[in-house]
């Protein structure tokens, strides 16, 4: 499919600066390994050009950022892509779902609803977590998905965004009750408006992606809420 160019405000007509937008990032080391995550990203002016990731340090996207200096935003609304490119092996995914870019030398994925390839302005170091000022040197329309609003996809983002956070959270000491809570929260809504059997499988690859502690603990805490899963 040919890709129509076009500037992020013709794509992203009602984004606003300054609130955080969920996306995937795929990154490139120096010696070629591709990587996809869920980042927050923050538009810094009303064109939408310039934007800002923060990233914790011991994270792949943090290093591949860092020697490369370039990257592509994958723009999604599907929740089970969030939820793949969280777990440990997500090469498997990886060498299936992407392609060259138009611009940057870094991958996007395929099916996005819309991409934006970018560069690194700069780079402030803010103890575990490093901000990236990135400036936007294309963006293009991908695939349009157009569907029903659904509790289930946007509580699953949820869901997903939160248990990426628990591993950082816990190395830095960090209270993580509320983050539990909304955990408990996303997993209700999920199983309220969702096929059980998908709820099973997506929470399995999520608790896959958690090292033994932090599975172990999100695990208790859900059973103690009267949520137990397979």
């Amino acid at each position: 499919m040919k890709r129509r160019h076009t500037h992020i405000r013709d794509i992203l007509p009602h984004v606003s600066p300054n609130i955080v937008y969920e996306v995937i990032l795929t990154t490139k080391s120096r010696s070629g390994e591709v990587d996809a995550a869920p980042m927050g990203l923050r538009f810094l002016d009303n064109d939408l050009s310039s934007f800002l990731l923060r990233v914790y340090k011991e994270t792949r996207t943090y290093s591949n950022l860092f020697e490369r200096r370039e990257g592509v935003v994958n723009i999604t609304r599907d929740p089970t892509v969030f939820v793949k490119y969280l777990v440990k092996d997500k090469e498997k995914y990886l060498r299936e779902e992407i392609e060259n870019s138009e611009i940057v030398d870094v991958p996007r994925l395929k099916n996005a609803e819309a991409y934006i390839e970018f560069t690194i302005e700069k780079i402030v170091d803010e103890g575990r977590i490093g901000d990236f000022y990135c400036l936007a040197i294309k963006a293009y329309e991908g695939d349009r998905i157009i569907e029903p609003y659904s509790r289930a996809s946007y509580a699953l983002i949820e869901l997903s965004i939160n248990v990426s956070k628990m591993d950082p959270y816990l190395k830095q000491g960090l209270d993580i009750s509320e983050l539990l809570n909304s955990i408990t929260y996303c997993v209700k809504v999920i199983k309220k408006t969702a096929e059980t059997r998908l709820v099973e499988e997506y929470f399995k690859i999520l608790l896959s992606s958690l090292s033994e502690h932090s599975s172990s603990i999100l695990k208790k805490h859900l059973s103690q809420s009267g949520i137990h899963l397979k």
